[in-house]
């Protein structure tokens, strides 16, 4: 199973979500992707676990994206303006079938849009 996660989607991201994604690693057979800006993530992996993400498992990735969907925006224009954002990155790898799910605890109102949108694409051409 991969689990691709929005390493920057929430309140208390990137920490939290970089936390958990390490602490499931060990409890999880499955590759955890973190998606969201790189350098981020590294650096914070380093300032918790004074390691390189490489170094605690070879089943956690990283995924680039360089932008952020944020609490205040509005969901629709969001989804539609931040392409490299972590969350439309993290569902386009769903779709091209790079994992298997998606998880985020970002913007509610874009990860419902962006839901939706996915759901009757995928349903008006089966």
């Amino acid at each position: 199973m991969r689990i691709i996660l929005d390493a920057m989607g929430g309140d208390n991201a990137p920490d939290a979500n970089i936390k958990g994604a390490i602490k499931a690693i060990s409890k999880v057979k499955a590759e955890i992707i973190l998606v969201g800006k790189e350098d981020v993530i590294r650096n914070k992996v380093k300032q918790f676990y004074g390691k390189e993400i490489e170094d605690i498992s070879d089943r956690l990735k990283i995924h680039n994206s360089t932008d952020t969907i944020e609490m205040e925006d509005q969901p629709t224009a969001a989804i539609k303006h931040k392409k490299d954002s972590s969350m439309v990155v993290g569902f386009n790898m769903l779709k091209q079938d790079k994992g298997d799910v998606f998880i985020s605890a970002g913007n509610s109102g874009a990860l419902l849009a962006r839901c939706n949108i996915t759901y009757w694409k995928n349903k008006r051409y089966r």
